[in-house]
């Protein structure tokens, strides 16, 4: 039996466990990085048991693969092992419809209309894959309509199953967490081995201010998914980094440049009682921040681990309360 086929037993065997743990059965917490297409980093920290480096584009006009991201560091060693359980390497690749400043659902609706189409995008993705040694890959095709659920399942399904074919070992598929109906988990859990559910935001660019993601919403939406497609096929995505709103709209802001605005303008940053969310304003400046920090995402992860869920996600890491990275470590040391 070669390695490729020890592989697929062993996913297989993973996935068959979909139903939640006994009682007092508590499986490892797996915290997963997923840094943003622009980040600029020169090694991922220690303690993450997977990490997604590459972002690779559909373009809206060619319906060509190309890659749009690859960090400063991957190739490099970080010293750290292999992702384990799931995923055979700690090495992710994203394929996304996301360019500029929006997901292009006609992308997706394009290649469908052509066999052929769907067949050459697969199989350069998959070279592209294979070239960045990504052996699992996040499917972001974000924004379709319930009425092109079909669509998204047949080009879903042949960039998967030509990933699987070449080098990756675990398909994962990025969901809103409240459109049941355009991303109903049960029918592309199918497709995919995991399903990636976007837990923000609560408040966002089309939204007035307000907090990114409370822990009561939090664990109402992923609740609703981990139902739909069972704990164990399910990874929570958790935002890391803050939204400013001002003048200008709203848009992402670090920890870092949150805090020194608010010293600049005198403005206390106070934790919001009913959400967790860290929160400053300035009625000088015209600014509302709302911030995610370390103790508010141990609270979403203790949260999802009383649902039964284990897989976190972390969005936005260069951004990040710096504190962040030693809970991350602690999570994989062997005391816990």
């Amino acid at each position: 039996m070669n390695q490729r086929v020890l592989m697929v037993a062993l996913i297989a065997t993973t996935l068959g466990a979909c139903r939640p743990l006994p009682p007092g059965v508590r499986a490892p917490t797996e915290i997963w990085a997923i840094w943003s297409p622009d980040s600029r980093r020169s090694s991922t920290p220690d303690g993450f048991a997977a990490t997604a480096e590459t972002w690779i584009a559909l373009d809206t006009i060619s319906f060509r693969p190309t890659i749009i991201s690859r960090t400063a560091d991957e190739g490099s060693s970080t010293g750290q092992p292999s992702v384990v359980r799931l995923l055979p390497a700690r090495h992710a690749s994203v394929i996304t419809s996301f360019q500029g400043s929006r997901y292009h659902a006609d992308v997706i609706r394009g290649l469908s209309e052509s066999r052929d189409a769907v067949a050459v995008t697969a199989g350069s993705l998959a070279s592209l894959l294979s070239s960045s040694r990504a052996q699992a890959v996040i499917l972001d095709f974000q924004e379709m309509t319930p009425e092109d659920l079909e669509t998204l399942m047949d080009v879903s399904r042949a960039i998967a199953d030509s990933s699987r074919a070449h080098s990756a070992a675990a398909i994962i598929m990025m969901i809103p967490a409240a459109d049941s109906a355009g991303y109903p988990a049960r029918i592309l859990g199918r497709i995919a081995d995991l399903l990636l559910v976007k837990l923000f935001p609560e408040h966002g660019a089309t939204t007035p201010a307000g907090p990114i993601v409370s822990a009561s919403w939090f664990t109402r939406r992923l609740g609703q998914r981990a139902s739909e497609a069972g704990v164990n096929r399910v990874v929570a995505g958790i935002p890391v980094d803050g939204i400013i709103w001002d003048r200008r709209g709203a848009r992402r802001i670090s920890y870092l440049d949150a805090v020194r605005l608010a010293r600049e303008a005198n403005s206390p940053i106070i934790r919001d009682p009913a959400s967790g969310n860290l929160h400053a304003v300035s009625s000088r400046d015209g600014w509302d921040i709302w911030l995610v920090d370390r103790e508010l995402i141990e609270k979403l992860i203790d949260e999802g681990r009383r649902i039964g869920v284990t897989r976190f996600a972390l969005f936005g890491l260069e951004g990040a309360d710096p504190q962040l990275f030693e809970f991350v470590r602690g999570v994989r040391s062997p005391d816990r």
